[in-house]
């Protein structure tokens, strides 16, 4: 009984973070979409796009992608093909799940891990900076990595809850 609590205390606190990386993600997409618009206006009304547009559509497209796949999967809303799982019984699913979750929980640990050693690359020696706007890149490999660990935290929580709740409700 006291594990479920601590379980779900550290759930809800992932969820927590969760929701604030979405409306990040957000008000990023605001911001993607003030440029775009300004970036059309430029052209119509001066002939001429706003210079490095290009370049902090690409970067706010990495806060947003980062900040809200967590999300995705928190609500359980990434697609998935069970043609062949849905014809067993739902112990086998959810042990099933259970270990893709594993899987993937330790991928996007990895893969956040190692996005921090990259993030790291390009502030040492030399800042590495975009060639228009000469915007340092290592705060968005950072945005990688944070938004990658918070992915595995989600994904290693539905390894222990594996089948969305009106699946369990008909065992």
């Amino acid at each position: 009984m006291k594990n479920d609590k601590v379980f779900q205390a550290i759930a809800n606190g992932v969820h927590a973070l969760v929701r604030v990386l979405a409306w990040v993600a957000g008000g990023a997409l605001g911001v993607m979409i003030l440029f775009v618009v300004g970036n059309i206006l430029s052209r119509f009304f001066f002939k001429k796009p706003l210079p490095g547009t290009l370049e902090v559509i690409e970067l706010v497209t990495v806060v947003i992608v980062f900040f809200s796949v967590a999300y995705t999967e928190a609500k359980r809303g990434h697609i998935y093909v069970e043609m062949l799982v849905s014809r067993l019984s739902r112990r086998t699913q959810a042990i099933l799940a259970s270990m893709m979750y594993l899987l993937a929980a330790v991928f996007f640990a990895a893969m956040g891990w190692r996005g921090g050693v990259q993030a790291w690359s390009y502030l040492f020696p030399n800042v590495r900076e975009t060639y228009v706007l000469s915007i340092p890149i290592a705060p968005f490999l950072f945005v990688v990595a944070f938004g990658s660990l918070v992915l595995a935290l989600e994904t290693m929580i539905h390894v222990f809850n594996p089948l969305p709740d009106e699946q369990r409700k008909e065992d």
